[in-house]
């Protein structure tokens, strides 16, 4: 019953992430387009999810496949898009980055200092 779960699932969220960009991109684009453009990333975040890759090994993929995505839209659309979509963009692989990092710099301890007095010269 699972793959039937995450099948429905992110076959909604590819629907409304097209539906959304759709709204916010220039007319040039049209819905069918962002689809073609996205599918794949939405695949591929589907077979991983379903596969339960770590969650932050399937957050940096993701980042990942939406800044592709983002891009292929670029190159898709006949007009330029707004600076707004760049942002749109970057801004999953700065999350993914910063969570990256804060957690490497929480995990990381101090190294202990030798004792001193039990070393005899």
């Amino acid at each position: 019953m699972r793959h039937v779960d995450v099948a429905i699932m992110f076959v909604s969220l590819w629907l409304l992430a097209s539906m959304l960009i759709d709204a916010l991109t220039p007319k040039e684009l049209n819905v069918y387009m962002v689809g073609a453009a996205i599918a794949p990333a939405t695949a591929i975040s589907a077979a991983l999810y379903w596969l339960r890759v770590p969650t932050l090994d399937f957050a940096v993929v993701f980042a990942t496949v939406w800044m592709v995505s983002a891009m292929v839209l670029e190159i898709v659309t006949p007009a330029p898009l707004s600076p707004m979509m760049s942002i749109v963009a970057v801004v999953p692989l700065l999350i993914v980055g910063i969570v990256v990092n804060v957690q490497g710099w929480r995990r990381s301890k101090p190294m202990p200092m030798p004792d001193q007095r039990s070393v005899t010269p």
